[in-house]
């Protein structure tokens, strides 16, 4: 369906969002799972979750009108954010991309909006995606992993999300792991509170952040300062100088890549699942990453486990947040 196309009013419509750092994106779908259109727009931060919120359902009720439809006509909502969102006090937190205050944000969507209304963090979101329409289809024991600017995760297990006692199941990013003392240190004085651990050496951000300290140190490295060419270092500039040759970039690299694939072992021999999904920028745009990481795996876990990229890539939090929806609804997984 073209981008401004006009839905079916004679049918019930609901929307998914998938809420970003940076980016926001909007699905509108029939009940039966039917795509009626998708937005992408720049996430207006704010830390204030009432002006948030506003914006928010102000840009979803545009987006319902362009197709035909307005907010108030919607069957449900739902909502993925960058962070843990407890299902029981309605607060959201670790979510540095946010940096709300501690508060219970739904009052400030039901002023917006009083329908059906599912919220749950990001990754949650995706896995449902992909479990429905994407690489873990029909699959009912499975875990999903992020690597972008963070590290995030999900756990799909039974047939449906384990969230935990305080529904931080699956953070993965904040997995302690083998750090040396300055790495140790920062953490104590506060430097490691906006991201974990592993997320600090093995996210897009970190393996940034593990070159440059590098380079600071005072290891030469020609291809990738050229890389950079004057700027921060990215994650982008580290995978290509590997790649022509740079003996630190390739450091750097070997390290995170070690280090997710024990925290994937351990996670696949403590939870046994058939599937582990990896999605998020540093997956999208390195072809080569989910099939390395599969290799390192399988030296290190004596569990099989078929490791494969996502295949709904951006699109498979708002497509789950849809899927929250239609599953409150009592409706059957879409495909």
């Amino acid at each position: 369906m073209t981008a401004n196309a006009k839905l079916d009013t004679t049918v019930a419509w609901i929307a998914g969002i998938d809420v970003g750092g940076t980016k926001t994106l909007f699905c509108l779908a029939s009940e039966d799972g039917r795509i009626g259109g998708k937005r992408k727009l720049d996430t207006r931060l704010s830390r204030d979750p009432k002006s948030f919120m506003e914006w928010l359902f102000a840009e979803l009720e545009q987006f319902c009108q362009a197709h035909g439809t307005g907010l108030s006509e919607l069957t449900g909502v739902g909502i993925g954010f960058p962070g843990v969102m407890n299902e029981q006090t309605g607060i959201l937190s670790s979510a540095p991309a946010l940096d709300w205050p501690a508060e219970d944000i739904r009052p400030w969507i039901a002023h917006n909006y009083k329908g059906i209304v599912v919220l749950d963090n990001d990754v949650n979101m995706a896995a449902l995606g992909e479990q429905c329409k994407g690489a873990a289809a029909g699959c009912d024991h499975f875990i999903m992993i992020t690597v972008g600017t963070g590290i995030g995760g999900a756990l799909y297990l039974n047939g449906q999300l384990y969230k935990g006692a305080t529904f931080s199941a699956g953070e993965i990013g904040y997995f302690v792991i083998e750090m040396d003392r300055e790495t140790l240190s920062a953490g104590q004085s506060g430097v490691l509170e906006r991201f974990g651990a592993l997320e600090n050496q093995a996210s897009g951000t970190g393996i940034a952040l593990q070159a440059a300290r590098c380079m600071e140190d005072g290891e030469l490295c020609p291809v990738l300062s050229l890389q950079a060419a004057g700027g921060p270092v990215t994650a982008k500039h580290v995978f290509a100088a590997a790649e022509e040759g740079s003996q630190i970039a390739a450091h750097v690299l070997d390290r995170a890549y070690h280090l997710m694939a024990v925290a994937i072992a351990n996670l696949t021999i403590t939870l046994n699942p058939q599937l582990v999904v990896l999605g998020g920028g540093v997956v999208e745009k390195n072809a080569e990453y989910a099939g390395e990481l599969a290799k390192r795996v399988s030296a290190l876990s004596p569990v099989a486990v078929d490791i494969r990229k996502a295949a709904l890539g951006n699109e498979a939090g708002a497509t789950g947040a849809v899927e929250a929806i239609r599953r409150a609804l009592g409706r059957k997984c879409l495909k």
